[in-house]
C-alpha cells in the first residue's frame, strides 16, 4: 500500500507521540497494590475497590497463568520534565545525582535508583509548608494518560481517512507541548504561593524554577525538560506538517475529480450532438 506524504509525517508523530504520552510501564501486581494502598500518585488508575475485587479474582487465577497476570501495564510515558535537588545534606555515595523527580502525564515519579527521592522531596515540602508533589494538576494527572490515549486514536483517524482534513483532529495533539507548559508553570506557582502559614521552617512565598537553576536555603533544584518533552514537540512538528499536507493533498484531489467529471461531460455531450 502506497502512503501519501501527510501518511508519512502522521505516523512518525503518532510513533513520537505515543512513546512520550503512552509508553507503559511494567509493575509487579503486589507492588501496584501496596502503592495505591500508599496513596501513591504514580498509578494511574486509582481504584482501590477494583484492585481489591481483582486480588480476589487473582486467588483463582492457575498457576501457569500468573507469570502474565501478575503484572499490571500502566500507560505513563516518557519523562517530559525532571527536577533534581542537590544540597549538601545529600552526599553523593548515597545520591550520586541528587534528588531526582520526573514528571509524567499521569504525576511525577520516583527517578532515584537506589533510595525513594520523590518521598524524600515531599518530606522536605513538608517543613516549609509546600504541598506533595503529588498534589498538584490532581484532575490532569488522572485523566492525563486517558486524554493522551483518545489523542493518540485520532491521530490515527486522521492518518488513515483520506477524504476529509479532520483538522480538529490533530490540533490538541499540536498544542499539547504548549498546554503542558502552561499548566506545569501555573502548578509549580501554586505550590510556592500556597506555603502552609504553620510550616516548622519559616519561608517567603516563591516561584520554583521552571527551567535552570534555583536556589532555596542550602537546597538548589536544577530542572530540565525530559527527552519525552522534546519527542513531544517533535511530534507536534511532524503532526503540523501532516495537516498541512493532507490539507494541500486533499484540495489537489479534489481538483483532479472535478476535471474528471467535466471531462466526462463534455465527452458526453459531444456524443450526443454528434
Amino acid at each position: 500500500m502506497k502512503l501519501e506524504r501527510y501518511q508519512i509525517y502522521g505516523i512518525i508523530g503518532a510513533i513520537l507521540l505515543f512513546i512520550s504520552l503512552l509508553w507503559p510501564k511494567i509493575y509487579n501486581k503486589h507492588d501496584y497494590i501496596r502503592m495505591i494502598n500508599a496513596g501513591r500518585i504514580e498509578n494511574i488508575y486509582k481504584l482501590k475497590g477494583f484492585v481489591k475485587k481483582w486480588t480476589e479474582i487473582g486467588k483463582k487465577i492457575p498457576p501457569f497463568v500468573i507469570k502474565v497476570g501478575n503484572k499490571v501495564f500502566v500507560p505513563q510515558g516518557a519523562p517530559l520534565w525532571r527536577i533534581i535537588i542537590t544540597s549538601p545534606l545529600y552526599p553523593k555515595s548515597t545520591y550520586p545525582n541528587g534528588l531526582d523527580v520526573d514528571i509524567m502525564i499521569n504525576g511525577p515519579h520516583n527517578a532515584c535508583k537506589v533510595t525513594d527521592c520523590l518521598h524524600e522531596i515531599n518530606t522536605l515540602n513538608h517543613y516549609i509548608g509546600m504541598s506533595p508533589l503529588s498534589s498538584a494538576a490532581p484532575v490532569f494527572s488522572r485523566v492525563g494518560s486517558y486524554l493522551a490515549l483518545l489523542m493518540f486514536f485520532m491521530v490515527l483517524v486522521f492518518i488513515f481517512v483520506k477524504k476529509k482534513v479532520l483538522g480538529w483532529f490533530v490540533l490538541l495533539p499540536i498544542i499539547t507541548p504548549l498546554l503542558f507548559l502552561l499548566i506545569f508553570t501555573y502548578w509549580t506557582h501554586w505550590l510556592g504561593f500556597n506555603l502552609d502559614p504553620w510550616a516548622s521552617y519559616k519561608v517567603h512565598s516563591f516561584t520554583p524554577v521552571l527551567y535552570g537553576i534555583g536556589k532555596i536555603t542550602v537546597y538548589t533544584t536544577h530542572n530540565r525538560p525530559g527527552y519525552g518533552f522534546t519527542l513531544m514537540v517533535l511530534a507536534s512538528i511532524f503532526l503540523f506538517l501532516a495537516y498541512l499536507s493532507k490539507k494541500k493533498y486533499v484540495e489537489s484531489t479534489e481538483k483532479v475529480n472535478e476535471v474528471s467529471v467535466s471531462g466526462a461531460d463534455s465527452t458526453h455531450v459531444t456524443a450526443t450532438s454528434g
